[in-house]
């Protein structure tokens, strides 16, 4: 949580609440952080770092870059400043990140991830080194009907179950786009959300929302729509758009239910 009138955020700790730290006492931000570190358990502890140590280094890290960032003292690019909060968390740690993620919303995530091996702070990175990925989740509604037409009633009855219902079934699907890019001269990503946002609707959300993808959707008429399925499908007309917009498809996670989810990957 991050207050742009607050000077600091050092009160009494952060103690149980999952709702953020500190708490608030007027308007402000929130942001999550995750940070990843890869090494082997030191043989006493079993630990690698200690978990309180992280969360003071990103919060040190983080917390002045997102207070300039907020009063308009600072112009840099999200992407940029996801960096620079990786590079002073690396530099605080002693370690650097795996992975460092950096969720705006609960819906829209940017994040820095380390292809090196080397984990020591010192080691200098190169921008190969250096993978940006942004994430964004969307939803559409549909139905479909699990049928496999070459095999019998019987079979198709076993198999599916419920799912194989002649009148078909519906879900609010959940669909997470991950793609890798670059950082522009202006430290924002070459393909941001909103490039993305209308790539996956014009490409999915436009062919398959409020549709019955089995009788609607010449994507599915021989095949069965199944979540693995429609997620090869998602990442099939998708790849090709992403890479036109300056971008590379990295993965798609189709969730069919809270449970049951498939992600395809290129």
């Amino acid at each position: 949580m991050i207050e742009p009138g607050r000077d600091s955020d050092q009160n009494e700790g952060p103690g149980n609440n999952h709702a953020g730290w500190p708490t608030p006492a007027g308007l402000g931000a929130w942001y999550e952080i995750d940070v990843e570190i890869e090494a082997t358990p030191d043989p006493e502890t079993g630990y690698i770092i200690g978990i309180d140590v992280i969360d003071r280094a990103v919060r040190s890290a983080a917390t002045p870059l997102l207070r300039e960032a907020l009063r308009g003292e600072s112009r840099i690019g999200i992407a940029a400043l996801v960096a620079q909060i990786r590079d002073r968390t690396t530099e605080q740690l002693g370690h650097r990140p795996r992975t460092l993620r950096f969720r705006l919303s609960p819906r829209h995530e940017l994040a820095w991830s380390s292809n090196s091996t080397t984990l020591d702070a010192s080691t200098p990175m190169t921008p190969s080194q250096d993978t940006l990925l942004i994430r964004e989740d969307f939803e559409f509604a549909a139905s479909h009907r699990l049928h496999c037409p070459e095999q019998t009633d019987e079979w198709n009855q076993t198999t599916f179950g419920k799912c194989n219902n002649a009148q078909g079934h519906g879900h609010n699907y959940r669909v997470q786009v991950v793609v890798e890019t670059n950082m522009d001269s202006h430290g924002m990503p070459v393909l941001g959300f909103d490039g993305l946002e209308t790539i996956v609707k014009s490409q999915v959300l436009n062919r398959f929302d409020h549709k019955h993808l089995n009788d609607q959707c010449p994507e599915f008429e021989t095949l069965n729509p199944s979540v693995e399925n429609i997620a090869r499908v998602c990442r099939d007309l998708l790849a090709d758009s992403i890479g036109e917009a300056g971008g590379t498809f990295d993965s798609v996670t189709v969730w069919e239910t809270e449970k049951t989810s498939c992600t395809c990957r290129r």
